[in-house]
């Protein structure tokens, strides 16, 4: 076997881009995906993604109306190791193709179901569209005032639908795990709302801390979304009248920064001696103009020619599109593109798999297929006798997916940490190691979104420059299944982590290390800060809008390039972290399969480049006519007429009917044949010709009536529509009964905080299902880790007065 899912066979039924992309990264990995699709095919093969979703699948028509394709249907399952599906609850039961149904000849199967809204309450039957999800759950107030207008924007970066897809995948495999032990099959389910949660990192316990705590936490109605980056994540204007990412929010960073392009005097002004901890408004945006000004004396070329080749402790970046992006030359040399010849476009320019394992690495099967090619040979094998299920496996299931697997988590911030949390929730051991001092999450708000990074996880907070230190690792890495790290190259080897370093200790350990942009090539020993990977993949520019730049020969008065500023920064929105942790879990996940498989353990590198590639799969790609990625309007509604936010009577709405389909029944909803049959929108081209006048239209007309009654009315008809939430998530999250009957939250208790809820996970499990806890205090398990290592309690004692470790006490708050 040389990769990790070779010899798997999947039957894919879903449509869209979380299902596509999750089929897509098993065909990466080796798996045989067999895509159903009915005889006029399915419906994205009309927009360009379809190219990239469906690469390296067999492509079969099957009738699902016709009770012989059903039974065909059944003869593959028989044969199938995995089944996923996107129709809407019930549906698959209805056609006779339920995991109940197919479970009974294939006991071993392993079944998933991703939906948009959840698999029951009164949004279930809705549209799964990406915009619709993001909009009722109130994460489009995330970018509320990013264009000047009140209200909530448009989100382009379509995170709900990465997520389920990287967490379709993580809970697929993860179930095959328990397959291959115990001979069980199970249905693994998830939602685009479900996975739409990470990206919530502090609204959801901070408006529960502000009613709860009120003399502790400040009220701030805004809770983040009105206010603007900070100053170490700083878009800056060049010489050339180009726009580049600053991006450098731990303090030594920004230090390096500001030396770097000539500003060091600085510290010596008063104002400025705590940079970047700034308590003055003043101060810190005279010295946020300070920097714009210093900026604009290089070009963007000579910026970067200092960064990557003289000043490497700088973290910055271009602003590109994901089309520039394909010629980033880290992303090169990672093979994060990969040239693809497909049958239709011609040669193409794809993303490559979404992360790399040494001993079993993965490789893009071959191009999209052409609708049916697939279908004679496919049908043609079922002549051949189903193999005997020959498993011997008999252990009895696991309480959790993962359990008995060990994760030691030496990553920071945001990445690392919340991809650690992810594998803690399917039953993992994840034990994080801290500075002294703490993660720099623990910062601000009493460190409450630890309680989103650090949740379930176990913790210590070791000073690993001593010899002590790293002795406990040293104690800890033969106990341990995988290390995990994102640290800069040369940094694991001085603190006893290096690959060598760790495998001397372990020889079967999994090593994952979750960079910034990779272990080699030219910019593999930059740092990188989230808004790296929003500004090299494409999302922040064009989250920005269509109209956010000037052009570059523009003259600037600083005040417009600190609104242009302004505008980009908040089109930088907390996702391409989570974004990255995504894959890094999965590619946890996937790498202890393959161990198991294979006996072998492997090396595992992911990039937030790559991940946020991943995030922005709708446009990274290009062949020779692609059409360009649509960029919002400048009032930040949407991208189209039909993909947008509306103003109604007394809220907002978001309609989605992007495929044709979707907008004769809206024109039959709202009774307007006369727009049905205009020949200005009659068809998909002519819409997007005459998009303005559309919009006119539908606007006047959405004024009419409030946001629940659009949303009844069209929802009722499978149009899609929804009211925007135009609080928070958390206004959603806390108070929708929807949310209640799916058990979309779960209470848990931290020893500061107390009880409050938190997002449940996102996988459900049939048999083994996941776990939800709160986050830890820093330190808060060292008493039962070291003495597991063989540690005394004196000794645990000497070595805190040493100051080798040390741990939080938990003064509850009240």
């Amino acid at each position: 076997m040389t990769q990790a899912l070779e010899g798997i066979t999947v039957l894919d039924f879903s449509q869209g881009m979380a299902g596509s992309i999750a089929t897509m990264a098993l065909s990466d990995f080796g798996a045989e995906v067999i895509k159903i699709e009915p005889p006029e095919g399915d419906p994205y093969r009309a927009v360009p993604q379809s190219h990239l979703w469906n690469r390296g699948k067999k492509s079969v028509v099957l009738d699902l109306n016709d009770s012989d394709a059903i039974n065909q249907i059944r003869k593959l399952a028989e044969r199938a190791d995995v089944v996923i599906e996107t129709f809407k609850p019930s549906v698959a039961d209805s056609l006779g193709i339920g995991y109940e149904t197919l479970k009974a000849e294939r006991p071993d199967l392993v079944y998933c179901s991703i939906t948009g809204f959840g698999p029951k309450g009164p949004y279930s039957d809705y549209k799964d569209y990406e915009g619709l999800i993001e909009a009722k759950s109130g994460r489009l107030m995330i970018f509320a005032g990013i264009t000047g207008r009140e209200g909530p924007s448009f989100a382009v970066v379509n995170v709900a639908s990465h997520a389920a897809a990287m967490g379709a995948f993580r809970g697929i495999v993860s179930a095959l795990m328990v397959r291959d032990q115990t001979g069980q099959g199970q249905q693994v389910d998830t939602s685009l709302l479900q996975a739409v949660t990470y990206y919530d990192l502090t609204q959801f316990i901070l408006w529960q801390m502000m009613i709860k705590f009120p003399e502790t936490f400040d009220f701030d109605p805004t809770t983040i979304a009105l206010r603007g980056s900070p100053i170490q994540y700083l878009p800056v204007r060049t010489k050339d009248g180009k726009w580049m990412q600053l991006a450098n929010l731990i303090e030594r960073l920004f230090r390096s920064e500001i030396f770097a392009i000539g500003l060091g005097h600085i510290y010596d002004d008063p104002r400025f001696v705590d940079a970047p901890n700034l308590v003055e408004p003043e101060d810190r945006e005279a010295l946020r103009r300070l920097i714009l000004t210093r900026m604009q004396e290089k070009t963007e070329a000579e910026w970067m020619d200092l960064f990557v080749n003289e000043e490497g402790n700088v973290a910055a970046e271009p602003f590109m599109t994901a089309t520039e992006a394909l010629s980033h030359p880290q992303i090169i040399h990672n093979g994060i593109v990969q040239n693809v010849e497909d049958p239709t476009v011609g040669l193409m320019q794809q993303l490559g798999p979404a992360f790399y394992m040494d001993g079993s690495p993965p490789r893009i099967q071959g191009p999209a297929p052409t609708l049916g090619q697939h279908t004679n040979a496919v049908l043609k094998s079922l002549e051949i006798p189903v193999p005997p299920n020959n498993t011997t496996a008999s252990k009895p299931p696991p309480k959790h997916p993962l359990e008995g697997v060990t994760v030691l988590d030496l990553s920071t911030v945001i990445a690392g940490p919340l991809a650690g949390s992810l594998v803690a929730e399917l039953g993992a051991r994840v034990i994080r190691i801290e500075t002294l001092d703490g993660d720099w999450m623990r910062g601000g708000n009493n460190g409450i979104a630890s309680n989103r990074t650090m949740a379930g996880t176990e913790g210590l907070s070791l000073d690993l420059k001593t010899e002590e230190g790293q002795e406990i690792l040293r104690r800890l890495i033969p106990k341990t299944d995988v290390l995990m790290h994102n640290m800069r190259p040369g940094a694991p080897e001085r603190v006893g982590i290096g690959l060598d370093q760790v495998r001397e200790l372990n020889p079967n350990i999994n090593y994952v290390y979750v960079s910034g942009y990779g272990s080699s090539g030219p910019y593999h020993h930059r740092p990188a800060m989230h808004p790296i990977g929003g500004a090299v993949a494409g999302g922040a520019l064009t989250q920005a809008g269509r109209d956010a730049l000037p052009p570059e020969d523009a003259e600037m008065t600083m005040e417009e390039i600190v609104e242009v500023s302004r505008v980009l920064g908040r089109a930088q929105d907390v996702n391409p972290d989570p974004n990255t942790s995504m894959v890094a879990s999965t590619a946890v996940v996937v790498g202890l399969y393959t161990r198991q498989r294979t006996g072998k353990p492997q090396y595992i590198e992911t990039s937030m480049i790559q991940a946020n590639a991943y995030a922005n799969a709708d446009d990274f790609f290009d062949y020779e006519g692609k059409p360009p990625r649509l960029f919002p309007d400048s009032e930040g509604y949407g991208i189209h007429a039909l993909d947008r936010i509306y103003e109604a009577l007394g809220g907002w709405i978001f309609l989605a009917c992007p495929m044709q389909d979707d907008w004769l029944a809206l024109c039959s909803a709202i009774e307007r044949p006369d727009l049905r049959d205009d020949p200005r929108f009659s068809t998909l081209e002519g819409r997007q010709e005459n998009d303005d006048a559309l919009i006119a239209e539908l606007a006047s007309l959405f004024k009419t009536k409030t946001p629940q009654e659009w949303e009844t009315e069209l929802s009722a008809k499978d149009v899609g529509c929804v009211q925007v939430e135009d609080s928070n998530m958390f206004g959603f999250f806390d108070n929708d009964e929807h949310v209640r009957e799916n058990g979309f939250t779960t209470v848990v208790e931290h020893k500061r905080f107390g009880k409050f809820w938190r997002y449940s996970p996102m996988l459900n499990f049939s048999k083994t299902p996941s776990k939800a806890a709160g986050g830890i205090l820093r330190g808060e398990h060292t008493m039962p880790i070291l003495k597991d290592l063989g540690y005394t309690e004196d000794e645990i004692h000497a070595l805190k007065a040493k100051g080798v470790l040390d741990w939080e006490e938990p003064a509850p708050l009240s």
